[in-house]
């Protein structure tokens, strides 16, 4: 189990109007100030998810790092890239636009895309995300979003409140995509091999990109 830091989130700077919006941020790291404050502080978020969940989507049985990375790769190709990633990109672009109808029915929609046991792990670890960031500051879509979801009126998937999270804490689509998949990696790899993470066209940066190509970005 790992020791949870007590500490209080940031206080979120003012965004400034970005006249290119998706397009500068999608490849521009200077589009996103703050960039690495708020990739330190999603990390510091999944301490606590990570520590209370036995896998976020991607789950395996592996005895051995070579059948560790096939089921990795069966994910990435089966689940990732054709129904994660492209949930991912969508909630993202709804988040940063305040499109709270578009965020609530992509979350409904993924209800219809993957397994049941994939759909419960990710209701799970969507509900300690949205409780982990309970306590940030000028939340946006991410407070309105849970709103609906305390109500009942939303499912509360992992992908599409990790999408909003990623918005509040200013990262641009690439990172979105690298932090998921590193957390998943994390998490399901387990002790004996999450520090261990895949190479060559399995890397996160290289998923996260195909992720991208995929969307037509």
């Amino acid at each position: 189990m790992e020791a949870h830091m007590i500490t209080p989130f940031p206080l979120q700077r003012q965004r400034r109007a970005d006249p290119l919006g998706w397009a500068l941020a999608l490849h521009s790291e200077e589009a996103v100030p703050g960039r690495e404050e708020g990739l330190e502080w999603v990390r510091w978020l999944f301490q606590s998810v990570r520590a209370q969940s036995a896998a976020l989507v991607f789950k395996t049985e592996a005895d051995s790092r070579v059948a560790l990375i096939a089921d990795w790769q069966h994910f990435v190709e089966e689940t990732f890239l054709p129904v994660l990633a492209p949930a991912l990109l969508e909630g993202w672009r709804s988040a940063m636009e305040n499109d709270d109808a578009r965020l609530s029915n992509l979350d409904c929609e993924l209800c219809t895309k993957m397994s049941a046991d994939f759909c419960a792990r990710s209701l799970a670890t969507g509900a300690l995300l949205l409780e982990q960031t309970r306590g940030a500051k000028y939340q946006g879509a991410l407070g309105r979003f849970r709103q609906r979801y305390e109500n009942g009126q939303t499912a509360g998937h992992l992908a599409v409140v990790w999408s909003a999270v990623a918005v509040l804490f200013q990262l641009p689509p690439l990172d979105l995509l690298i932090e998921y998949l590193r957390e998943e990696w994390l998490v399901g790899a387990g002790m004996r091999w999450r520090e261990d993470a895949p190479g060559g066209t399995l890397c996160f940066a290289g998923i996260a990109k195909r992720g991208l190509h995929h969307a037509g970005v």
